[in-house]
Formats: structure tokens, C-alpha cells, sequence
């Protein structure tokens, strides 16, 4: 098997456990619109205590920090690699998320009620927009668009990388754990009252240095074999279980929720035939990877979906169905959003702000960002 066929591998299984990890957070949410609906309806709602459903975002936080470091290997000490390297997460995350936020705002004054939160003032909206961390209520640090708060948390964490470009990869990624674990540690330790800091020594920080740290693992020609990748995997998937542990045994977020995350994307990153799809039929893996590509545009539009159906449910199905088919009709129908807004609305975006040829714009971000002697190409 040769080098590139191994990476392409690779990277298929990256794109697949996005696409999964965007789709823990979905089926979270739409699983938390039925406590609303059940209260209308006057029956109980799905409780989905079981598992830690959000521990999507803390797979894609450990993604991130494994794919910056990837992509950028030639930006390293590279005259002017800061800047493109901003100019690459500006261009990927930005022009979707405006759109968005200004669409939230938009259905604000049209339909207010849809939700959970008023808007604020006009210094809100402008540090939503700047992805500055600021007060949406009190003791919640959300901006207008609420998922958006990781958004501000990866912002963050693109301009720490970004300020360590001017060191040797090795030196800048073990700068960057330091940074990182300094701030986390200072959360711990300090827990800091002001909204900006308070928000950025969340021990979840970490999670973007477990990211990094697998990248060097990787560079450096770390491979597991299939029985090691299994057991890391399921030990990650059983960390997601919600098990009762006792108050004094409470970990912080980064190593409860973070490790566990890192075993699965190590699993997928570490065995070479992670993304193989053997003798099965090529549909199933081809839409998981799908699905992947469309993680970001199906991770922002998915509470645009979720919302408006559970009105529609309630007043139009009520109780003739369980609340498990609400669950599922809101989850294909967030997927089939996201394919839309990823055709339609994200790839002409990112065409038009890249100035490629719209083949190249076509392809997911893991492929576009990687440089050529390490092209992990997504088999799609």
C-alpha cells in the first residue's frame, strides 16, 4: 500500500468522524426540543441523560487542533505564514457564520418568539460578529448565535497558532500545549470573574493541545494496528457514557470529556486502515464522508431546522407519533438543510473568497488546507 493511499485513508476517516461528531450534537438538541414539546403535549420528554451528547464539539476541538498543525507544515517559519494562515480560517469559517448570525437576526424581528433568548444590545451583536466572548444572559457567555460560542473559542485558539508560526513545528506546537495549559490552569486554579478571560481558561482549551499533540504523533510516523485502534475507540466511545461518579471524583471538562475524544480521533488518525472500506459497497462510506464535508454548514444550520419543526410537530402531529420520530425526522432534515446550504450557499462562498477554479474550491477543507508532499485526500 503506498504512502498516499494510506493518508487518503486517513483522511477519510477524519471526514467521517467529523460528520458523527456533528451528528452527536444534533441529535442532542433535537433530543433537548422535546422537553419543550413534552410540557405542550402534556407527556414526558426523551431523556437522553445517557449519553453526553455534546462531547461532538469536544471531538471537533481535538479535529481542529490535529488538522491545524497538519496543514500547516509549511507555514512553520515562514515569512508571512501568520497571515495566511488567518487569511485560510478566515476564509473557511467566517463569511457562513455572518451569513447565519445575520439571518438569526433578521428572523429576530420577524419571529422573536422562536427564541430561547432576546437579543441584546447593539455591543452583543458587534462582539457575535467580532467573535468576542460577551454576556447573553446572565452567567451564560453565548453570542447571538448561541452555538457560536465555540466558534469564539476557536478564533481564539487560531490566534495563539497563529503567533507560534514563526517557531520550528515541534517547538511551536509544545509552546502552544504551554500556553494552553497555562490558561486552563489559571481557570482552575484562579476561576476568573471577567467575561473575556473566564471564557478562554475553559479547561476544554486543552483539547485543541491533545489536537496538536496527535498531529507530531503523526508527522513522526506513529501507526497503531487494528486491535489497538479498537480498544482506544471503544474506550472513547464508553467515555462518552454519562456514568455516575461521585462529586469528589469530578474531573475538569478537558479530561473527562477531552480524552475520550482524543482516543476516538486517534483511533481514526493512528491505524492506517481506518478509512478502508474493504469488500462493503462504497454508498454507505461515500455519504459518512459526505456527511463530513458537509460538518460545518450542518453544525450552523441545524437550530434554523430544529426550531420551526418542533412548533410544526406540536400544533400539526402532537401526540400521534412518539417524540422519537420527532428526533429523527429533525435529524434528516437538518442533514438535508446542511446538503443544501453546503451546495448552494458555503462551496459558492468559499469559490468566490479562495478565487480557485470551482472544482478546487469543491473539495472538503482537510484536502484544500493540506500542503502537496502531505496530500490526505477525502475520497468523496
Amino acid at each position: 500500500m503506498t504512502g498516499k493511499a494510506d493518508e487518503a485513508r486517513q483522511n477519510q476517516a477524519i471526514q467521517v468522524l467529523r460528520g458523527l461528531a456533528a451528528l452527536l450534537v444534533v441529535v442532542g438538541h433535537a433530543i433537548h426540543e422535546t422537553q419543550v414539546m413534552g410540557n405542550a403535549l402534556g407527556r414526558a420528554p426523551i431523556d437522553g441523560s445517557l449519553v453526553r451528547w455534546s462531547t461532538g464539539v469536544d471531538i471537533f476541538f481535538v479535529i481542529s487542533g490535529f488538522i491545524m498543525v497538519y496543514s500547516s507544515t509549511q507555514l512553520f517559519q515562514r515569512p508571512g505564514g501568520w497571515r495566511s494562515f488567518l487569511w485560510r480560517r478566515f476564509v473557511r469559517i467566517v463569511p457562513l457564520y455572518w451569513l447565519l448570525t445575520t439571518l438569526l437576526l433578521l428572523g429576530a424581528f420577524v419571529a422573536p418568539r422562536l427564541l430561547n433568548v432576546p437579543i441584546d444590545d447593539w455591543r452583543h451583536v458587534l462582539a457575535s460578529y467580532l467573535f468576542i466572548p460577551s454576556l447573553r444572559a446572565p452567567g451564560e457567555i453565548r453570542p447571538v448565535m448561541a452555538l457560536g460560542w465555540t466558534l469564539n473559542l476557536e478564533m481564539f485558539f487560531y490566534a495563539l497558532f497563529a503567533c507560534t508560526l514563526a517557531l520550528p513545528m515541534r517547538r511551536a506546537v509544545l509552546v502552544l500545549t504551554a500556553i494552553l495549559a497555562l490558561l486552563a490552569g489559571i481557570g482552575l486554579a484562579v476561576e476568573p470573574t471577567q467575561v473575556q478571560l473566564a471564557f478562554w481558561t475553559q479547561s476544554i482549551i486543552l483539547e485543541f493541545a491533545f489536537g496538536c499533540l496527535l498531529a507530531l504523533a503523526y508527522l513522526g510516523g506513529l501507526r497503531i494496528g487494528a486491535t489497538p485502534a479498537l480498544l482506544l475507540a471503544s474506550a472513547g466511545l464508553a467515555g462518552l457514557v454519562q456514568w455516575p461518579v461521585p462529586e469528589e471524583w469530578q474531573l475538569p471538562d478537558a479530561l473527562r470529556w477531552g480524552i475520550p475524544a482524543l482516543m476516538i480521533v486517534a483511533a481514526a488518525a493512528l491505524h492506517p486502515g481506518a478509512g478502508s472500506k474493504g469488500n462493503v459497497s462504497s454508498r454507505l462510506p461515500n455519504l459518512a464522508v459526505l456527511l463530513g464535508n458537509v460538518s460545518y454548514s450542518l453544525y450552523l444550520v441545524h437550530p434554523f431546522v430544529l426550531r420551526p419543526l418542533r412548533n410544526l410537530w406540536t400544533q400539526l402531529i402532537g401526540n400521534a407519533l412518539p417524540l422519537t420520530a420527532y428526533v429523527a425526522a429533525a435529524t434528516i432534515a437538518a442533514c438535508l438543510a446542511a446538503l443544501l446550504l453546503y451546495r448552494y450557499v458555503e462551496q459558492p462562498l468559499l469559490r468566490a473568497m479562495r478565487g480557485r477554479r470551482a472544482d478546487q474550491a469543491a473539495r472538503p477543507e482537510v484536502m484544500s488546507e493540506l500542503p502537496a508532499q502531505h496530500s490526505l485526500r477525502t475520497t468523496t
